[in-house]
């Protein structure tokens, strides 16, 4: 009787245990935000419908259905006894002080090849957004007839002359993906600002310049530490450096500072002249100024076919493939009388530094902001030889990081010459030097892109010292 009694009243005490705890237990969600605590909801779903229903701002700035909780939320599902609910409310607007809310759409990464934490971020509400940016940016720098006709496989075969696109190419890593985006970031909504910000690396107002009366395109640019063809990539509706400009017009001055590399690839065929050279040949039976043109000189012609690659518009490499003689080159032979001061260099007849077959990769003037004081002559090949423009006196060979190995002449007539990027130097300083004579060879030493001479005329006292740099082709 004792043992049924005691059976009794623990299935009794068991029946009243469960019962109750199963009133007091309840399922509950814990919110946090980057790791902290922020309280307790009785429902996830009231929560997020609630930041949605608080965010009609946003829907309308962005012109989206809903609006998201911050980057860094977490919900989590209990089940404990006697929980401390907070209120929907309040959870709310604790978020809402401490981060931004979320939309839908696209983060856009774009990785140096060079650098893998160098990586750009731009958020976009629609992809397509950025794609059309980036082809806009592309027609910039390629010209966009011949562009297609290499997107749709039409270009035409090179019969004679010509060129053709070998390829286009993004130089970084571009990766898009899908995500809900913070709304503090810039969140592009349009192309025409999110190309600006591609190519200019700001959306801010650019700088502008009212053009005056006799003003060129190539003046204007200069002026302003633009290159010709930042000046046109910066103002899209010219289509040439020798367009007109009429006094008045606005003219956009912007530094631009793409943030990508457009990297385009030609094939180029064409026929280049091959300008005579003057042969100097003095008859010590003449008196000094008694000179005269011994044989007339004609310019010859070579079928050159080269590859060039441009970075953003610019030359970085120009290999040449073959050179067809088509017409031979006849040289000017001048004689002059009496006898040469060898270490004097003649102001009036200054020699091309370089054999023929040359391409002009990079000119004097303005690139990117900074002052290129000479020119940068490619494609006769690595280890080709480099000649003094005229005779002188070998003022300093040295090399830095930046220049490479480099050469300066003193013409002894307020002129000095400089070579720079140079695979090898074939003098001494001191040495005196003939017009003509092999200084160097061709390289791509120090900061260099490519095979190329850079060569510079200064007057005034000796290179990147007291001397002014003056465009080289003025003297040829």
């Amino acid at each position: 009787m004792y043992k049924k009694i005691l059976l009794i009243l623990i299935v009794f005490s068991s029946l009243f245990f469960f019962g109750f705890t199963k009133d007091i237990v309840k399922e509950v969600y814990q919110v946090y935000l980057d790791g902290e605590n922020l309280g307790m909801i009785e429902s996830k779903e009231e929560l997020e419908n609630y930041i949605d229903k608080m965010q009609n701002k946003l829907k309308k700035k962005y012109n989206v259905k809903k609006v998201y909780a911050p980057k860094g939320l977490k919900i989590k599902k209990y089940k404990t006894f006697s929980p401390k609910i907070s209120s929907i409310e309040e959870i709310y607007k604790k978020m809402e002080d401490k981060k931004p809310f979320t939309i839908d759409g696209y983060e856009i990464s774009i990785k140096n090849p060079d650098d893998e934490k160098d990586i750009k971020h731009f958020y976009v509400l629609d992809k397509n957004i950025f794609i059309d940016s980036v082809n806009k940016i592309i027609t910039t720098f390629v010209d966009k007839d011949q562009y297609n006709l290499y997107l749709n496989n039409e270009q035409v075969e090179i019969k004679d002359t010509g060129s053709l696109i070998e390829n286009v190419d993004i130089e970084e890593e571009i990766t898009i993906k899908k995500d809900t985006i913070s709304v503090d970031n810039e969140i592009f909504t349009d192309i025409d600002s999110m190309t600006m910000k591609l190519l200019f690396g700001t959306t801010e107002k650019q700088a502008t310049y009212t053009v005056n009366y006799g003003d060129t395109i190539e003046q204007v640019a200069f002026n302003n530490k633009l290159s010709a063809e930042e000046f046109l990539i910066a103002n899209p509706e010219f289509t040439s450096k020798d367009n007109l400009l009429y006094q008045g017009q606005v003219v956009n001055i912007g530094l631009i500072n793409p943030q990508f590399s457009v990297v385009l690839e030609q094939h180029i065929v064409e026929d280049k002249v091959k300008n005579y050279e003057q042969e100097i040949k003095y008859d010590p039976s003449l008196l000094v100024g008694n000179d005269y043109v011994d044989r007339a000189g004609e310019d010859g012609l070579d079928r050159v076919t080269q590859k060039i690659k441009y970075v953003n518009g610019e030359i970085q490499t120009v290999v040449t493939v073959s050179s067809e003689e088509l017409k031979p080159v006849v040289n000017e032979v001048y004689v002059k009388g009496g006898k040469v001061i060898p270490t004097v260099g003649d102001t009036a007849s200054w020699a091309w530094p370089t054999i023929q077959g040359y391409t002009l990769s990079s000119p004097f003037g303005y690139r990117w902001g900074r002052l290129h004081r000479g020119i940068d002559i490619s494609g006769t090949g690595y280890g080709s030889p480099v000649y003094a423009s005229n005779n002188g006196t070998v003022y300093k060979v040295g090399y830095d990081s930046g220049r490479g190995h480099y050469i300066y002449i003193n013409h002894n007539n307020g002129y000095f010459t400089a070579y720079e990027h140079l695979a090898k130097s074939l003098v001494k300083e001191g040495q005196v030097v003939s017009r003509k004579q092999q200084i160097a060879e061709m390289g791509n030493s120090g900061s260099s892109t490519g095979t190329h001479l850079h060569y510079e005329i200064w007057t005034g006292g000796a290179p990147y010292q007291s001397g002014t740099p003056h465009n080289p082709l003025e003297y040829y």
